[in-house]
């Protein structure tokens, strides 16, 4: 007499089915088909989300630099340009952020093209010439390991200039794993530790300074 198995078919989406059955329909199952266990999806590593916040501290702290330095060097329109982006900005530190760079290196707003081109210009000389400078002589940079990891950081920032959309996937986590085996690895490791262990870093310098190229705001705005 044959024998009768009996299971049920509790959900069905998109094409996968979760079945409860017999442990005899199981074994049945297992001894005539093979049947391929389905993979654990990886989560990325905790390493490599600790370096993807570190990476969400670089543009904020060298467009911060970048604006201190034009307003030195004497360049009124950048200096403006800059100043205008960081007043509408709505929370207490008044942070740059990445969609700042973006739209800086994006379409070109036909109010402020001659503006915009000049801080863009002005962009690649900052990363060129001063931005491992600003860096050394950060005193809120007290670690020279750390120091060495935002100094390397311009070399990313430079790297995407190259992209034909510059700073659109700055932020995107590499989807290979991967290890934090090596000596190398474990130090850049024990440097991110260092980072989020302090705050000693002052990326956001609110300038209490009156912004005269208010004009430039209303123009900006109208580039949203």
């Amino acid at each position: 007499m044959q024998e009768i198995y009996t299971y049920q078919i509790l959900k069905k989406c998109n094409g996968k089915a979760v079945i409860q059955m017999d442990e005899s329909l199981l074994d049945v199952i297992n001894t005539h088909l093979k049947i391929k266990p389905q993979q654990k999806q990886r989560e990325v590593p905790y390493s490599v989300k600790k370096l993807h916040n570190f990476q969400r501290r670089i543009v904020p702290f060298f467009m911060n630099q970048f604006m201190h330095w034009a307003e030195e060097m004497g360049y009124k329109q950048v200096d403006g340009y800059l100043r205008a982006i960081h007043k509408k900005k709505t929370s207490k530190q008044q942070k740059f952020e990445l969609g700042d760079l973006k739209k800086l290196f994006g379409a070109i707003n036909p109010r402020t093209k001659i503006i915009q081109m000049e801080t863009q210009n002005k962009w690649i000389d900052f990363l060129s010439t001063q931005a491992d400078i600003c860096v050394l002589l950060n005193n809120k940079i007290k670690d020279q390991s750390t120091k060495q990891l935002y100094i390397q950081a311009i070399q990313n920032l430079k790297a995407e200039l190259k992209k034909e959309v510059p700073y659109d996937k700055f932020l995107s986590v590499p989807k290979k794993e991967e290890s934090i085996d090596s000596p190398e690895e474990e130090s850049q490791e024990q440097i991110l530790n260092e980072i989020f262990a302090s705050e000693e870093v002052e990326e956001y310098a609110p300038t209490n300074k009156e912004d005269p190229y208010s004009y430039l705001s209303c123009a900006y705005s109208k580039f949203d």
